[in-house]
């Protein structure tokens, strides 16, 4: 049992030390940029799909990330595209998301294992149940949901 503590520190030590490097904005919403509300869409997916991911590697249930992208492949893609845009190329959607997957991670490793996997059952089943349309809808009602926090263009 010692052992899987240490290992979550040294994993949350290491995710800290990489989010440490990443600009101010890469972890949350950036408040230095304005957002449309296609980017805030294409955020709240990114940040679904990235929740989905480390649930499933954690759970050892790689199965439902996997099938998941398959199923909802072209929505990702556009909503990656728009984020690209959004952050004025791949460099910075890159540092953004790294980023994100950190923090979802570091998340993860700060509570036991099978607790987190107990709060993710849902997600991991929401995941498998989406298509790409109903995606869509998802990331649209998040949007809209999360969207007094960012701050939007033309305001």
């Amino acid at each position: 049992m010692g052992d899987i503590v240490t290992k979550k520190l040294v994993l949350a030590a290491v995710f800290l030390a990489a989010a440490a490097h990443q600009p101010g904005w890469a972890a949350g919403k950036s408040k230095a940029d304005c957002y449309s509300q296609k980017a805030i869409e294409a955020e709240e997916a990114i940040r679904f799909m990235t929740d989905i991911m480390v649930s499933s590697s954690a759970c050892q249930n790689t199965a439902a990330y996997a099938d998941f992208r398959v199923h909802n492949r072209d929505a990702i893609l556009e909503y990656q595209k728009a984020l690209i845009a959004h952050f004025h190329g791949k460099d910075g959607f890159d540092r953004w998301n790294t980023s994100l997957a950190n923090t979802a991670a570091q998340k993860q490793a700060a509570m036991p294992a099978v607790q987190f996997c107990e709060q993710a059952k849902t997600a991991l089943q929401q995941a498998g149940a989406l298509t790409p349309a109903t995606f869509r809808a998802y990331a649209v009602q998040q949007a809209i949901k999360e969207g007094p926090q960012f701050n939007k263009c033309g305001k």
